[in-house]
């Protein structure tokens, strides 16, 4: 479940006990923030399991001027739904390389020649990631007529706001949801900043390559008064889950 993998920062694991250590600078009450962390175990443990009870999660604790930072990714920066056949844009991401060339709407004809399928999608034929700063020329259909548009891969740094949150939940596949095996390591609270942080062990099934791997997460949740989520993001090691699926970071 892509919602789930981003690079596990040691030094914010290690840092636990100081952040632990702060609860009599701040105001934020011990039971408010145990109300905190029990709101951000729950949004752990629906996100490992259940597609529905994880929608529930995220539409009653996630703050309506909340912001869902999934982490930084190299590519183009768009989203489309992976469930439909044709590969439509539905959202451009701000300040990535696809902002002012491409348009909610447009359909992917071919990428590098090859045809943009559902096919060629899943089994990972399709070029979007790769070297930063390399050009990739695409086709698509816009208003009826094919138009050839180029890239050049950059860094993307997303932000969900809580309608794309749950507009990606709504579009992810419930049978594939989820992971295999989840654990809690630990749970430690900054009432400070009134921010939760949940590390998890998890192992997954990858759905390209039927490979299993594991991989070490923290979840950042940052909450308002009312005990809603405003700002939520993940650190992982997503360079071990790459090598353990045979992939290779070569720059």
């Amino acid at each position: 479940m892509n919602y789930l993998k981003t690079l596990l920062l040691l030094p914010l694991v290690m840092s636990f006990g100081t952040i632990a250590a702060h609860h009599e600078e701040s105001g934020v009450s011990q039971k408010d923030m145990m109300q905190n962390i029990s709101v951000a175990k729950k949004w752990i443990e629906a996100g490992y399991t259940d597609k529905n009870a994880f929608s529930k999660v995220v539409k009653k604790h996630m703050a309506e001027d909340g912001v869902n930072f999934p982490g930084r990714f190299v590519g183009f920066g768009f989203t489309f739904d992976p469930q439909n056949e044709d590969m439509v844009v539905n959202w451009v991401i701000e300040s990535s390389p696809a902002e002012g060339v491409l348009k909610p709407g447009d359909m992917f004809v071919s990428v590098e020649g090859v045809p943009a399928t559902k096919e060629n999608r899943d089994n990972g034929s399709l070029v979007f990631s790769g070297v930063v700063g390399a050009a990739v020329t695409a086709v698509i259909q816009r208003a009826g007529k094919q138009v050839e548009v180029s890239f050049e891969r950059g860094i993307v740094n997303p932000q969900y706001t809580k309608a794309q949150v749950m507009s990606n939940v709504e579009s992810s596949a419930e049978d594939s949801w989820g992971a295999d095996e989840f654990e809690i390591i630990e749970v430690a609270a900054n009432r400070k900043n009134n921010v939760v942080y949940v590390w998890t062990h998890h192992t997954f099934t990858d759905s390209t390559t039927n490979l299993k791997f594991e991989e070490n997460q923290v979840t950042r949740f940052q909450f308002n008064e009312e005990h809603q989520v405003i700002a939520r993001a993940d650190l992982s090691e997503e360079a071990f889950v790459q090598s353990q699926l045979g992939y290779q970071v070569t720059r």
